[in-house]
Order: C-alpha cells, then structure tokens, then sequence
C-alpha cells in the first residue's frame, strides 16, 4: 500500500454486508427523491454511490466513489459532518479535489480509544478529511457522535448568549427606570432640602440654601415659598381669629384648676389706664381655642423628652403628683397680711384664727425628684407668724402631719387637695387651739364614694398620668343632726353637704358642697351660740363636714369668687369666729384676699 501523508482507513466486511456493499448494484431514484438500489435499501440525500470491483486484485479489497449531486467541494468537516446527519445516509464519503479516492489494501482496524484519538489528529491535519463512518447506527460512530455534541454545544451557546442579550436589554431598561426614579427622586428632594433649609434659617437665623440648590432654582422657589408663606399666615391668622370669637367662653379650667379671665367691658376710662389692654391680653391667652388639647400636646412632648416637671407639676415616687411651691415677693404676702391683721382691729369682737394647709410637696418632699427648685413652706410659715397679728391664732399643721404621713393618706395621689383622713386631723388641731370638743371618730361612718378618682393634677399635667384614687366621705351616725345648705348663687337649698351628682363629673371633689360657691350658709341643730364665718379656699370643703359639729350656724365666703361687701356679711350675722382657711399656695399666689375689708 502506497503511503500518503493522508490516513484512508478500510470498512470493515461486516459493515459492507449490512450496508449491500459487498455486490455491485445501480442505485435508482424514487420518486420521493430518496436513492433506491438494486437491493432494496432506500437511502436520502443526493447522494450517489458506485462500487467499482477490481478483477486483477483481491476481492476484499475494493474502491469506493462518492460524488454529490451538485458536484460542490466541501471543505468544511463539520459541515459535511452536519449536513451528513441530517440526510441520515448510512455511508459518508471523503471528497478530494479530483471528486475520486482510492482505498488502498489495509489490514483492519479496531475502533477504539485509539482509533479515535488518531481519527481526530488526522481529521485536525487535513482539512478535507471527511470520516466514512459517521452512519447512524454504525458502531464506528466517532465523527458522528462529535459533531452531534459540538451541534448541541453550538445550540446551548446560542441559547445562552440570547438569555444573556435578554438579560442585558432587560437591566438596561431597568436602569433606564431607575434613572427615571432617580430623577423624579432627585426633583422632589430639592424642594423638600429648600424648605428644610428655610425653616432651619429661620430657627437659627443659618441655613445655606445655595449649597445644596442652583441660584435659578432657588429664585424661583423663593419667590414661591414666601408668596405661600405670606399668604397662608394671614389666612390661618384669620381662621384662628374668627374660631375664637365664635367659641363660647369657660368659666373655670379643672385642668389648671383656677378661674379664667372673661371678656373685660370697655370704657374710655379703662382704655386710659391701659386696664382695659391687659385684661383683654390675658382674655385672649385664658380663652385661646383648644387651649387644653395644646396643654396636653406639650406634656406628651416633655413626657418623651424625659421631664420630671411637666406644667408645674411633679412626676414623684409612688405614683404621686406633686405642685411646687415657688415663694412670691415677701412686699405681697406683707401686703395681704397687713389687710388681714386691720380686719381683725376692725372686728375687735370676733375670735379671729387662720389655717395655712402646707401641700404634699412639702410633707412628702422625700419623694420628689432631685432637681427640684422648691422654697421651704415652713419658712413662709414663720414669715407670716412673725408679721401676723398676736390676736390671730395661727394653726400649724406641720408636726401633725409629719407624724401621720406614713399611716395616713393625708393627699390624693393625683390631686392638689388633701383627703377626708387629712381634713379630719386638721379639724382636730383647730378644735384644740380654740378650746372645742372635736367629735369623736367612732361617731363617724367612713364610706367609700369612688375609686376611680382622677384629680386635678392628672388633668394639669396634660399628659394625663396617675393611678385612680380613693374618695371616701365621713358620715355622722347620729341621724338626730341634720343640716340645712343654702346655696346663695344658685338659690337653693339642699339637705346635705355632699353633692354625690358630681362624683360622675371631672372633678369629684366636688362631691364636698357641690364646689366652689360665692356664699354659702349652713344651718344646724348644734345646740350652742357660736357661729363660723369661714372666709376659705377649696381646701375648706372638706372640713366643713366636720366643722357642723359644734357651731349652730357657718356661712362660707369665698373672695375668689365673692363680689359682694365682706363687711355687709359680718353685719348682717352675729358670728363669733372668724377662720381663714387656705392652702400656702393659693395664700402665696391669689390676692383676692385684698378685698376682705371692702
């Protein structure tokens, strides 16, 4: 066998018997375009095949022809290859460029590992090297089985570069829109970074708008912002101005628990003297629409801030609420001090005596917070001894307290005024300095009226914190004593002291006397001659259950509300004794107390 640089393997003898190779036969074409032989065997394709047999040499050994229909070269292997597949012929020729190979003799070859890596290398060598058993079915399926997974790896590659183009149209529309947000984002920032910055400027006279917005821009905006600005304070100036009008005014506020300040009448007097100005400033402040709600909108924001000290009150341990005590000016306390002591030179035949009730924050002082910026109640005490009458007894309540504070509640947790329990000891002392017989405790009854009361320091706080207390009320068991209350400014009367309608209200110390009145007159059986002028706080409601016990008659002033002449009331009545009962704050604070000699 002639040797060439070109490897020509032979087919096999079994191979040309199943294939109908080993006689030579015309092939025919059907009509279907697929070949048809002489044995019967139908095959696709253009393809033509002619066996020609060699008389002179061995009759194994034969020379196979392949030519193409179109009678184009093929350079291409894998093309070939392919085209070879789709065809499904069972036998595959090498074309040379002369369109005829002869096949030299050459012993057999095993198809194998071997073999295949040698078909390969040959087929990487020559171009035009074209494997003659790439036959669907055949065991020598080297190139066959190649070309069908480099037509695999070529389809999976195409499907991943179009997942990938899909991929990269896909984030570039993504970002697109992101880029779109981002813009709108970055259009609505500015406007929202200029107020910002307006307000800051505003807070503290800073804020550079031109650092983070363009001169343009902010021209615009600035011209905008203030023309709103402008136009929507006078409007809300405007709308506030006419909801206070139209809001009826209130009498009292429970929250702060004080008289409010009612609309002044005019004079040409009173706009003189400038009177008329400041009582309509403190009209407009005392009446201000929601004036409540704001109240308690500010606690809530010193509640998150951590505050002790909320609207004068004290968050204190044990769940109590306190009030401060800030001393006034000693010319004031001299000043009512000075009208309480020419009283008493003018009612030469009146036992004159004065209770000052100190509050919770000085006989609990232990549980307030530290920082606490309170005066000594005592030292106002002894202020007022030193400079009050000799012929006015003064009762203290310090010592008496101090040794009950821990078994008594001598105050309501939640409000600024003292218990029943409290009231008692303080009547007790009372009768001892003017020499009475205080009633007896077993003589009382002590009912439970609510347990669910919130007082005026839950409501003054804004913030509404605070347990529910404890009401309870004494009751004479003596039914043989009953009394008579006449309500001047209401005009009626009634046949207790208690009000227990009010025990479903706001303030359920109001049960005592139904609260504050201008006169009060209370008529017993008590069988004496004294009878009390009680010129008080609310404080004094309290006691005066108490007090029925040994005077046949008390009429209650309070000056707070009293727009009468005190002195036509101690005309009219034969009083013997005179009290003045107030708690230190009210004293310290309210100057009602000036007009007791009008």
């Amino acid at each position: 066998m002639k040797k060439d640089n070109k490897y020509e393997p032979v087919m096999p003898e079994y191979l040309k018997k199943n294939l109908g190779l080993d006689q030579p036969r015309r092939s025919q074409r059907s009509s279907n375009g697929n070949i048809k032989n002489r044995a019967g065997i139908k095959t696709k394709g253009n393809v033509k095949s002619r066996v020609n047999v060699n008389s002179n040499s061995d009759p194994k050994s034969k020379s196979i022809v392949k030519t193409n229909s179109s009678s184009k070269p093929k350079a291409n292997a894998k093309k070939t290859s392919t085209k070879a597949k789709k065809a499904k012929t069972p036998l595959a020729t090498n074309q040379s460029t002369s369109n005829k190979a002869s096949v030299a003799k050459a012993p057999k070859q095993s198809v194998g590992k071997n073999s295949t890596k040698k078909l390969k290398s040959s087929s990487s060598k020559n171009s035009n090297y074209r494997n003659p058993y790439v036959g669907k079915g055949s065991k020598n399926d080297v190139d066959g089985i190649y070309s069908r997974n480099k037509g695999a790896e070529l389809n999976s590659k195409r499907k991943n570069n179009i997942k990938a183009q899909n991929v990269k149209t896909s984030s570039v529309k993504k970002t697109k829109k992101t880029k779109k947000k981002k813009k709108r984002s970055a259009n609505l920032l500015y406007p929202v970074i200029y107020f910002i910055s307006i307000f800051l400027g505003f807070v503290f006279a800073g804020g550079d708008k031109e650092r983070y917005i363009s001169k343009g821009r902010k021209d615009s905006l600035d011209f905008k912002f203030f023309r709103v600005l402008s136009v929507g304070f006078v409007v809300v100036l405007f709308v506030v101005m006419l909801l206070n009008i139209i809001t009826p005014t209130s009498k009292t506020s429970v929250a702060e628990n004080r008289e409010l300040q009612q609309r002044p009448s005019m004079s040409l007097s009173r706009l003189i003297d400038g009177k008329f100005a400041s009582e309509y400033t403190k009209f407009l402040s005392d009446q201000f629409i929601n004036r409540d709600g704001l109240i308690k909108l500010k606690a809530k924001l010193d509640l998150m801030l951590g505050k002790k000290e909320i609207n004068g009150v004290y968050i204190a341990k044990n769940d109590y609420l306190m009030e401060g005590f800030k001393r006034s000016d000693d010319s004031s306390t001299l000043s009512k001090l000075s009208e309480i002591n020419k009283f008493t030179s003018n009612n030469t035949g009146l036992k004159v005596s004065m209770m000052l009730v100190p509050n919770k924050a000085e006989i609990y002082s232990n549980l307030l917070p530290k920082s606490n910026p309170n005066d000594s109640q005592k030292e106002y005490v002894n202020f007022v001894k030193k400079n009050l009458d000799s012929k006015i007894k003064l009762i203290e309540l310090f010592d008496v307290f101090e040794k009950n504070k821990n078994n008594i509640d001598l105050y309501f947790k939640t409000d600024h005024h003292w218990t029943t329990d409290g009231a008692y000891l303080a009547y007790v002392e009372y009768c001892k300095t003017l020499n009475l017989e205080p009633i007896n405790e077993n003589m009382l009854e002590r009912n439970l009226a609510s347990d669910s009361f919130k007082g005026s320091l839950y409501y003054k706080n804004g913030a509404e914190i605070g347990f529910p207390d404890e009401l309870y009320l004494y009751l004479n068991k003596n039914e043989d004593k009953p009394v008579l209350v006449k309500y001047y400014d209401d005009l009626k009367k009634v046949p207790s002291l208690y009000d227990a309608s009010k025990l479903q209200g706001r303030d359920p110390y109001e049960v005592f006397t139904g609260g504050n009145h201008t006169q009060i007159k209370i008529r017993t059986n008590i069988d004496t001659k004294r009878k009390l002028l009680v010129v008080k706080d609310s404080y004094a409601n309290a006691m005066l259950p108490f007090l029925v016990n040994n005077f046949s008659e008390i009429t209650v002033v309070d000056l707070r509300y009293f727009t009468g002449s005190l002195q036509d009331v101690i005309q009219n009545n034969e009083f013997t004794d005179v009290l003045f009962l107030n708690n230190i704050n009210t004293f310290n604070t309210d100057s009602s107390i000036l007009s007791v000699n009008d």
